[in-house]
């Protein structure tokens, strides 16, 4: 018996290793994610890049433009972008913007831009000029900054940072630098479409109008566009990773755990083995084992109740009558263990119950067929699920005392 119940219990032993462990052909990742919903995500170069396109109007800011009509200044303005988000709060990006240009003059039509040869009522000469803008900028997603990474989320606000060049198409030819500043308002459509609505402030060198009267010394442009922005894929971020263990720490984990894995497949193997058998086969092996080791025989030396019940059916007795006889042949000292299913009644109860079960085996071999009673002992087994169904473990077993 104790070769049975120290293989259940290696194999229990077994399973909770299994349960606290993983097998390896499960991932075999050194890295643990990080939860932190703020952690910087990097990407790779190729993953997380997008193009713009959209189309509004421009206002310019030159010399003289605060001076005539307010309508008459407002002009067309387009703009073409390519860029990337290197963490989801962080990004550059290239922009081509620009068409029109609309202003005023104080000087005749010899003046850079001047349209028309009369001024206006105002006495100014309107200007009409073609010009483009070539910039980089630097652009911070504040949603995904204070709030964190959510692919799904519906709106984010987008304030960016650049700089960059401007050279006109019209005669005679003048480039400025200059400096960009603006705010994106993003709309989700889907995973790889945005809606943008872009407000745009540029500050010139003042000779982009063609004019040099201006006190600040610098020249302005107020745009306002509507565009599309389309994601390329990858267009998402991953969790950033830290590594929790070296790799020779790692090393000697997966060599435990393949060990592990074979123990438990070779006890496993037993144990279903053990499973398999017949219940009484078992029960016969118990006795056999202590019969041997003391040199006797006692023959049948099992006794089984009904659950609930410590009385010994006419069969048993018969039994009893068999180990009696056994037991007479032989000088050696008995032990009759009691036992209960422990899945009936609580452990005090099948505490009890058991040495009740001993006790009866006992009185009827003493009572009934004459045997010393000097040379039986009582033990309570309890419960236990040790020989297999529950029915198998209302027993009493009678054995040579080691």
């Amino acid at each position: 018996m104790k070769k049975v119940l120290m293989m259940l219990a290696v194999a229990g032993i077994s399973s909770t290793v299994m349960a606290q462990s993983y097998s390896p052909s499960q991932s075999s990742e050194s890295e643990t994610p990080i939860n932190n919903k703020y952690q910087v995500m990097t990407n790779t170069f190729w993953n997380n890049w997008f193009v713009s396109a959209g189309g509004g109007a421009s206002l310019l800011f030159g010399d003289n433009d605060t001076a005539g009509k307010f309508g008459s200044r407002i002009s067309s303005t387009v703009n073409l972008g390519v860029g990337k988000w290197f963490t989801p709060a962080l990004g550059l990006r290239l922009q081509y913007s620009g068409l029109q240009a609309r202003g005023f003059s104080r000087f005749d039509n010899g003046d850079n831009y001047v349209r028309g040869n009369r001024p206006g009522s105002n006495g100014l000469y309107t200007q009409r000029f073609y010009y483009m803008n070539l910039h980089g900028d630097v652009m911070v997603n504040l949603i995904n900054l204070f709030a964190g990474y959510n692919d799904d989320r519906m709106y984010e606000i987008t304030p960016y940072l650049g700089g960059g060049f401007t050279h006109t198409y019209s005669a005679p030819h003048r480039s400025a630098l200059a400096l960009n500043a603006g705010l994106i308002n993003r709309f989700r459509v889907s995973h790889a479409l945005d809606i943008n609505l872009e407000l745009a402030a540029v500050g010139l060198e003042d000779e982009f109008d063609g004019e040099y009267t201006n006190k600040h010394g610098f020249d302005a442009m107020l745009n306002l566009s509507l565009g599309l922005t389309y994601r390329f894929p990858t267009r998402t971020f991953s969790r950033g990773s830290k590594s929790l263990i070296s790799a020779s720490e790692l090393a000697d984990m997966r060599d435990r755990i393949s060990r592990l894995a074979a123990d438990r497949d070779r006890l496993r193997n037993a144990l279903e083995e053990e499973r398999n058998r017949p219940p009484r086969e078992i029960i016969k092996e118990v006795i056999k084992e202590k019969v041997v080791s003391n040199g006797v025989s006692v023959g049948p030396s099992t006794v089984f109740f009904e659950i609930g019940s410590a009385k010994i059916s006419q069969r048993g007795e018969a039994g009893l009558k068999v180990v009696s006889d056994n037991i007479k042949q032989t000088t050696a000292n008995y032990v009759v263990t009691g036992y209960a299913d422990n899945k009936t009644g609580s452990a005090a109860v099948n505490e009890a119950l058991s040495l009740k079960r001993a006790q009866a085996v006992v009185k009827v071999l003493v009572n009934e067929y004459g045997i010393d009673e000097s040379r039986l002992s009582t033990v309570a087994g309890g419960g236990v699920d040790t020989f297999g169904p529950d029915i198998l473990n209302r027993i009493a077993i009678v054995a040579p005392a080691e």
